[in-house]
């Protein structure tokens, strides 16, 4: 009887102790940093530039600035989420605004038209916290070759073609003649009985 006590005793000390709340390590937070969702893109496509390690609700102020490229008549750019008509400038940074979300992050839209490398900056307001990345804009612009031009390589097949409607066509027939299968199964099944 002792050794059963003891015994439910030590269970229930040790219950409790493994009941005690965890007492969470406080972390650093990460470093600051930036990053674009596609480091190559053609002109005209879009892209995200994003980043974290500013403050929550924090102002920030983003400059693209376009480094080494053709010679061009100028670059256009668009960002924000509205995706505004882009406006032409001629090798010059241009600058938006964006405001950090409450983890200190933004990720913001933008849009560049002249091939070439650009550097963009996020830098906040408030903290003085800069980050960068960098993007890379390859082909031609818009308008001044042919937007089918692939350098010739095939373009990817990203549609219907032939071998997906028959096998789309042999599908169906398949779906067919289970569901007569079904119907034939069971009117032979109620006839028998």
């Amino acid at each position: 009887m002792k050794k059963s006590l003891a015994t439910i005793a030590l269970a229930g000390s040790i219950a409790l102790i493994g009941a005690v709340p965890a007492v969470a390590a406080n972390y650093p937070a990460p470093p600051p940093n930036a990053a674009v969702s596609d480091g190559v893109v053609g002109p005209g496509e879009s892209f995200v530039f994003s980043g974290r390690g500013f403050l929550a609700g924090e102002t920030i102020v983003i400059t693209v600035t376009p480094g080494a490229r053709p010679a061009s008549t100028g670059a256009s750019i668009a960002g924000g989420p509205s995706r505004s008509v882009p406006g032409r400038i001629a090798m010059a940074p241009q600058t938006f605004t964006t405001t950090a979300d409450s983890n200190g992050t933004f990720a913001y839209p933008l849009i560049l038209s002249e091939p070439g490398v650009y550097t963009l900056t996020a830098e906040g307001q408030t903290s003085g916290v800069v980050v960068s990345a960098t993007v890379t804009v390859v082909g031609e612009a818009a308008g001044a070759a042919d937007l089918a031009n692939t350098g010739g390589q095939p373009l990817a097949n990203t549609g219907a073609d032939a071998s997906l409607l028959l096998w789309g066509a042999a599908g169906v027939a398949a779906l067919g003649l289970g569901a007569g299968g079904v119907i034939v199964s069971r009117r032979r099944t109620k006839a028998s009985a």
